[in-house]
């Protein structure tokens, strides 16, 4: 019975993993899973050997804070490959950690690897390449310009294409959404998405609110919508709205669903701007993170867009405003410009349209899933 290990560190992770799990399972019930991840991958039938996702971090400088968790974690794997030597190993993205540290500790065990969504060393880290060449047997990747990096640099490298691209179902017609949220039919909604992570909604939600009272003062009566990511917990994300100064709807439940009500949205950069972009919804996008993370990070980065929608479309189709530039003041003229410019909204769309036809049609976790039995195989 062959058995598969996963390292999944950030909660899109765990969920990107888990999904890859379950179509395993389909192919191969036989399969086991175990590894480092979070609760999604739990409930699809992963061993947890430490629920790595509690240590999800922005960028080296806030990793450094979680340094006792990662080692324990890197200590429990290295203890289960000795004692169960799995017939494959999968890491998922978290590259600061899975490269320098679990995938040399995985091939030293002899077990080959296979990297699920990349890390950007396209954008920043290029010295991380050395960890591929030597320790990754194939990079699974969810764009095609990564395919052709990885090609020019002679890595063994499969693109499937996005699971967003499944993923994107509400399950509420938007009038039925919209009464369930508790919204105002007749008034313009603004969503406001600081990211899935605690230490993200810490930088991000005070700046999306203090945006939010500028935005209500220049345009009264736009009320706001805040999805509730699900590694948040409900206590915490009350602490900041209690004392918000504007009235803010928290939308439980699917993501999605919460997007197709929106006429623009304040979207922290990550994966949900790609969300948003096969929702074709308006947005700006904005990101904080600590100094000498944002320091370190302006040397390293050679792309000039740090928006996954705007990478992916090599251009700049919607506004980011990053660290100081990302002010409430700017947020909100942004923000009020898209609602009250239809033709910039329209343009603005056309784009985000475009984005979708560049992420590859639907089936990419069951691609992704061929590739891993494909190695299993050979």
């Amino acid at each position: 019975m062959a058995s598969i290990c996963l390292v999944a560190g950030d909660p899109s992770g765990d969920v990107h993993a888990a999904r890859l799990v379950e179509a395993l399972r389909l192919r191969s019930p036989a399969l086991t899973f175990t590894g480092l991840g979070g609760p999604a991958m739990a409930r699809a039938g992963v061993r947890l050997l430490e629920d790595l996702t509690k240590a999800a971090a922005i960028g080296p400088f806030d990793a450094a804070r979680h340094l006792g968790r990662l080692t324990r974690a890197a200590r429990l794997l290295r203890e289960h490959l000795s004692a169960h030597r799995p017939d494959a190993a999968i890491l998922v993205d978290f590259g600061d950690f899975n490269l320098p540290v679990i995938a040399p500790l995985v091939k030293r065990h002899q077990i080959p690897v296979l990297y699920y969504i990349s890390p950007q060393v396209w954008a920043w880290g290029r010295w991380r390449l050395r960890y591929i060449r030597r320790y990754v047997d194939r990079m699974i990747v969810f764009f095609p310009f990564e395919e052709a990096f990885y090609q020019r640099e002679g890595i063994a490298v499969t693109w499937v294409g996005h699971p967003l691209i499944d993923q994107v179902q509400p399950t509420l017609q938007p009038e039925a959404a919209g009464k369930a949220f508790g919204l105002n039919p007749w008034r313009r909604t603004v969503g406001l998405l600081p990211g899935s992570r605690e230490r993200e909604l810490a930088r991000h939600l005070p700046l999306m609110l203090a945006s939010a009272r500028r935005i209500a003062w220049r345009m009264p009566g736009v009320q706001f919508l805040l999805p509730k990511a699900s590694a948040i917990a409900s206590e915490t994300l009350a602490s900041f709205l209690t004392h918000a100064g504007v009235e803010v709807r928290v939308a439980n439940g699917s993501v999605y669903d919460a997007l197709q009500v929106m006429e623009a949205a304040v979207v922290a950069s990550g994966t949900a701007t790609l969300d948003a972009a096969l929702c074709e919804l308006p947005m700006v996008v904005v990101y904080r993170t600590s100094w000498p993370t944002y320091l370190a990070a302006r040397v390293v980065i050679r792309t000039p867009h740090i928006a996954m929608v705007n990478v992916v479309a090599g251009r700049a189709v919607v506004p980011e405003l990053v660290q100081h530039r990302a002010t409430p003041a700017a947020i909100a003229a942004a923000i009020v410009d898209l609602l009250r410019d239809e033709a910039r909204c329209e343009t603005m769309k056309g784009g985000l349209r475009a984005i979708r036809e560049q992420l590859g049609p639907p089936g990419a976790v069951e691609r992704a899933a061929d590739v891993v039995l494909d190695m299993l195989t050979r």
